[in-house]
């Protein structure tokens, strides 16, 4: 029986190690409240721009009816065919800076747990090397030949 106390001598000192990751924890809902709002701004707007697709396909659609020539019925579709375009165009848009945001938010880190870039120190050209290394494992160099064969 006086093994299980043993097992677990902090059980009673909950309250430090709450204390401790707070500030972390705290961080995490934000960042969730952030994310949702982000979330529901790129959704309104996805949904203005399908309202416009289908008003701008309803139009067409009235006027293909009572296109007179079959240049007109083309000239009609060319132009909801554009608009279509430009929608999804601004929909590939909103979803990048979505994205970006979300990255951003991911990435962030509290300012007291912030590390020092190792990079810092390094002149423009040094580091755009060492990120287009991290970028392209490929690109990394290869380790010398030795001209021994691996056994095993």
């Amino acid at each position: 029986m006086s093994e299980n106390v043993t097992l677990f001598p902090n059980i009673l000192q909950p309250a430090a190690a709450l204390k401790a990751y707070a500030p972390t924890v705290v961080k995490f809902w934000e960042n969730q409240e952030t994310a949702l709002e982000d979330l529901k701004e790129f959704a309104d707007g996805w949904f203005a721009r399908r309202h416009t697709g289908m008003q701008t396909a309803l139009k067409a659609a009235k006027h293909i009816g009572d296109a007179e020539t079959p240049f007109d019925v083309f000239q009609e579709y060319q132009d909801w065919l554009k608009r279509e375009m430009e929608l999804l165009a601004e929909d590939g848009k909103a979803y990048q800076q979505q994205v970006l945001r979300a990255g951003a938010q991911l990435s962030a880190q509290p300012e007291e747990q912030q590390v020092p870039n190792p990079a810092a120190h390094l002149s423009a050209q040094q580091g755009q090397e060492v990120l287009r290394a991290a970028a392209h494992p490929s690109a990394r160099p290869e380790a010398p030949q030795t001209g021994k064969r691996r056994t095993g």
